[in-house]
């Protein structure tokens, strides 16, 4: 449903909204190594997440990254818009490019009601609860 890069990003912000603080950048290099990612395929996803102002970053021997807002004002939504786009929440679970409410699939209705709920969990949930989350269930590895 979502791609790796989507999932490496999300688990990369809640590390940042984890370990990290307004005041001071993280270094991506660590962040990769902590979570066991490709520092370079990360950075190129950690970009976008800075072109859309849900990161900031900062070049140099004391660079790196942070949270541009509040972990409470990020949502999962932002994060999954900014990599994959939201489209999969718009187009028929088949690939049927015909598939519509009029000219529906066979399970258009039964995907219809899962995907707002997939897209109400993802628009429901911030940062900050799903940091929240780690820390009440400690065996959530980021």
């Amino acid at each position: 449903m979502l791609s790796v890069a989507c999932k490496d990003s999300i688990r990369a912000m809640i590390y940042i909204a984890k370990y990290g603080d307004r005041n001071s950048y993280l270094s991506i290099h660590k962040i990769a190594e902590d979570l066991d990612l490709s520092f370079y395929f990360l950075s190129k996803n950690l970009q976008k997440l800075v072109k859309v102002g849900l990161l900031e970053s900062y070049r140099g021997p004391n660079g790196g990254v942070r949270l541009a807002k509040p972990p409470s004002e990020i949502k999962l939504l932002d994060i999954i818009d900014a990599i994959d786009g939201t489209d999969f929440f718009n187009k028929c679970i088949l690939g049927f490019d015909t598939c519509s409410d009029e000219n529906p699939c066979v399970i258009h209705h039964k995907w219809a009601e899962k995907r707002n709920e997939i897209y109400e969990m993802f628009f429901g949930t911030t940062l900050s609860e799903a940091v929240e989350d780690i820390h009440k269930f400690s065996n959530i590895k980021i």
